[in-house]
C-alpha cells in the first residue's frame, strides 16, 4: 500500500543483519515497486494485456494490540478488494492477523474472542469482498503452521473452498543470520518455509481438512528434496507419527509424510528446470504452477524456463493449473 511506504523502509534500513547495499535495495527499489498500489509501469509491462496474476501480501507486524492487528488486515483486504474488482487480470487474495497472537489474547471488551472476530472479518473478505484465497506467512511470532492456532483458518478455507497460499514469513524462525551476508533471501526464507510445511503435515491438517487445497510457493522451500530423510528418520521415531484430532484425541497420522506433501500445489517462481523436472517427478506437472515473486525478480527469467518445457507442460503450469484452483477457464494444449 502506497501510505506504507515509508514506514516499512524505514524499517528495511535499520535492518543490522543486512549488508548496507542489500538493504538499500530492498527499501529503495523493492518497497517502492510493492507500493505502486498495483499501477507501476513495472507491474503493468509484467502484467500485459493476457496474463492473470494471484495478488498477495505478505503481512508482518511489530508488537501490536489485537483490535489494531484486525484493524490494520481489515484495511489492506479492503485495499485489495478495491484494487481487484472488476480486474480480470487480477486475482485478489485475503491476509491475516497472527493467530499465535489473537488466539493467547483471548476475548475483546465486548466479550468476543479475539479470534471470532478475525473469522468473521476473513469470511466477509472472501464472501462479500470476492478475494479468492488466503495468504498465510510460514511463521506469525515463532510459531509455524501445525500449531492448534491456525486450526480455524483452514477450517474456513475448506469450507468456503478457497486455496490457502504459504509464503515464507518476514522474520525467518531461524534468524538471526550470518550478517555479513543477505543469507535469509538466499536460504533462510525457503528453509522457514520447508520446516512449516513439515510442521503442518506431521500435525495431521491434511487429515482434519482433506478438502484444503494449499499451495506452497518456491516449490516449498526445497521439500520435495528430503523425502528419503523423512521416510527414515520417521522409521528411527515412530512416536512421532501422531496428530491431534478436531476432538482433541491423539490419533496415529496413518500416511507418511510424503503422502501429504504430493497433496500440496507447488509454485515454481525462481526455480529452474531441473527444479521443475525434479518436482514434477514426485507430484505430477498438474500440482506445479508459475510465479515471477515481483517485485523481487521480474518475469524474464520464469518466461526463460517455461520456454524450456514442451507445449502441455508448460501450458498447464503456466496458466491451466492454476485456472482450475481459481475457477477460471481453461487453455486447450496445443
Amino acid at each position: 500500500m502506497p501510505d506504507a511506504y515509508q514506514g516499512v523502509a524505514a524499517g528495511i534500513r535499520l535492518q543490522t543483519s543486512l549488508e548496507k547495499e542489500t538493504a538499500e535495495t530492498i527499501a529503495d527499489d523493492i518497497c517502492k515497486d510493492l507500493a505502486d498500489d498495483l499501477q507501476g509501469m513495472r507491474r503493468q509491462k509484467i502484467l500485459g494485456k493476457d496474463t492473470v496474476q494471484v495478488i498477495t501480501v505478505n503481512t508482518f507486524f511489530p508488537p501490536l494490540p489485537p483490535a489494531k492487528l484486525l484493524e490494520v488486515v481489515c484495511r489492506i483486504n479492503d485495499w485489495m478488494a478495491e484494487k481487484t474488482a472488476n480486474q480480470p487480470q487480477l486475482i485478489g487474495t485475503a491476509s491475516i492477523p497472527p493467530p499465535p497472537v489473537l488466539s493467547a489474547s483471548g476475548n475483546a471488551p465486548d466479550g468476543e474472542p479475539y479470534m471470532d472476530k478475525a473469522i468473521r472479518a476473513l469470511k466477509h473478505a472472501i464472501l462479500e469482498q470476492g478475494l479468492r484465497g488466503i495468504l498465510i506467512a510460514s511463521n506469525y511470532e515463532g510459531v509455524y503452521l501445525g500449531d492448534e492456532a491456525y486450526n480455524r483458518i483452514f477450517a474456513l478455507a475448506e469450507e468456503l473452498n478457497v486455496p490457502i497460499i504459504i509464503h515464507p514469513a518476514v522474520n525467518p524462525v531461524e534468524a538471526p543470520f550470518v550478517p555479513r551476508k543477505n543469507i535469509p533471501t538466499y536460504s533462510g526464507y525457503l528453509n522457514d518455509q520447508r520446516t512449516s510445511l513439515l510442521d503442518l503435515v506431521m500435525s495431521g491438517v491434511y487429515e482434519k481438512h482433506p478438502n484444503l487445497t494449499i499451495i506452497a510457493t518456491h516449490l516449498g522451500g526445497g521439500i520435495l528434496t528430503s523425502l528419503g530423510r523423512f521416510e527414515i528418520l520417521s522409521k528411527r521415531f515412530p512416536a512421532d507419527s501422531w496428530y491431534r484430532s478436531l476432538n482433541g484425541r491423539k490419533v496415529p497420522l496413518p500416511k507418511p509424510i510424503s503422502h501429504y506433501l504430493c497433496k500440496i500445489f507447488y509454485d515454481c517462481n525462481n526455480s529452474d528446470v531441473a527444479d521443475i523436472m525434479h518436482a514434477a517427478s514426485i507430484v505430477g506437472y498438474g500440482h506445479l504452477l508459475t510465479g515471477t515473486d515481483y517485485p523481487w525478480t521480474d518475469d524474464l527469467f520464469t518466461r526463460e524456463v517455461l520456454g524450456k518445457l514442451e507445449s502441455p507442460i508448460k501450458t498447464d503450469i503456466a496458466y491451466n493449473n492454476a485456472a482450475k484452483i481459481f475457477g477460471y477457464p481453461q487453455i486447450p494444449n496445443e
